[in-house]
């Protein structure tokens, strides 16, 4: 069994644009146990879905924010479009790695810092203007390499351990932790009454698109979404320190798509109690996850799990290793209680 920070680290130098999965999900058919199957819209399911076993499904998006070539110009620079949120003080002179669809090249390049008498100093430049310098000559150059319009560009970097081994930093943390943490939790537990329903969901950072087909397919009892959200434990990142690294996962009172059953967060505290995990309240009122599309889908109870990521949908996110092992260690604690009888959630 593969170690969580290796399989995070891992998960985190694939490339994986909304639409463009396909690494992430031949990682996961690979990693998990369990046979698992795709539908045509790309997600991925592990467990059986036409069991009359109560279903407990645990969702995780495969995808991560990024761009896609726009427009080429002759003289061989990239014009790009971003997918997701991105602010654009964090994008200018950063490396990034384009895959090319047609022949599977990667061609890595710089993203133009652009000339100061072009721009106000004290704006952030809009992302329309900015473009990538991959050190052609032309555009037919690019193109014999392979590059097309369409094609994903991401971030080139590599995730790493800090200093003190305690953190790790990469890139697509969102939603990588969640997926990492699917992953163990289908290899690692073993239930008798219940069905454990691991789903790796597309194109959630272009409006949580592929949970909306997902929770057609799986039908779950119990609906568990995890993900991540911005560390607000740094310097003037809110106006107190909340969702702190080291304190375990958040239990999320609601996102700007979805109310947490207040019964299942409950019984997800009284759990972490008994079994001395840490967690914390969580709010995410900036915005949504998949627990929207599958909260609606039949109204079955659903709660998200938050991991604390800092500096999310940038180059280098950072997230404490201890907040992945216990939200492993937590969500397993809640499906064996629910195995073992649980609780009624209606």
């Amino acid at each position: 069994m593969i170690a969580t920070d290796k399989l995070l680290m891992r998960l985190s130098n694939l490339d994986a644009l909304p639409g463009q999965e396909s690494q992430v999900q031949e990682a996961l058919m690979t990693i998990i146990d369990s046979n698992g199957f795709k539908d045509s819209f790309g997600n991925l399911y592990f467990g059986d879905l036409t069991t009359k076993k109560k279903k407990i499904a645990l969702y995780a998006h495969m995808d991560e924010v990024g761009f896609f070539v726009h427009r080429i110009t002759e003289e061989g620079f990239v014009y790009f479009y971003p997918i997701g949120g991105w602010w654009g003080h964090v994008i200018l002179g950063q490396q990034v790695r384009a895959t090319c669809r047609k022949n599977g090249s990667i061609i890595e390049g710089v993203v133009g810092t652009l000339p100061k008498s072009t721009h106000t100093m004290s704006e952030v430049v809009p992302i329309s203007e900015m473009y990538i310098d991959f050190g052609a000559k032309s555009k037919l150059e690019l193109e014999a390499a392979g590059l097309q319009v369409g094609d994903m560009i991401l971030p080139n970097t590599q995730a790493k351990k800090s200093f003190n081994q305690q953190k790790i930093i990469g890139k697509a943390l969102d939603n990588r932790v969640a997926c990492t943490i699917m992953a163990q939790i289908k290899n690692q537990i073993k239930t008798q009454h219940v069905e454990i329903i691991g789903v790796g969901t597309v194109q959630e950072e272009a409006g949580t698109r592929g949970s909306k087909v997902a929770a057609q397919q799986v039908d779950a009892d119990i609906n568990i979404v995890i993900d991540v959200a911005n560390g607000k434990d740094t310097p003037k990142a809110a106006d107190y320190p909340n969702r702190i690294q080291g304190k375990g996962p958040g239990l999320v009172l609601a996102d700007k798509t979805a109310l947490g059953n207040i019964k299942l967060l409950d019984y997800c505290k009284e759990v972490a109690e008994s079994n001395q995990i840490p967690w914390q309240y969580d709010l995410l009122a900036g915005g949504g996850t998949d627990a929207g599309s599958v909260q609606l889908e039949a109204g079955k109870p659903t709660l998200v799990f938050c991991v604390p990521v800092r500096y999310c949908h940038s180059w280098h996110s950072i997230v404490d290793i201890n907040d992945v092992e216990a939200t492993i260690e937590l969500i397993s604690a809640v499906i064996r209680s629910l195995d073992e009888g649980g609780i009624d959630l209606e």
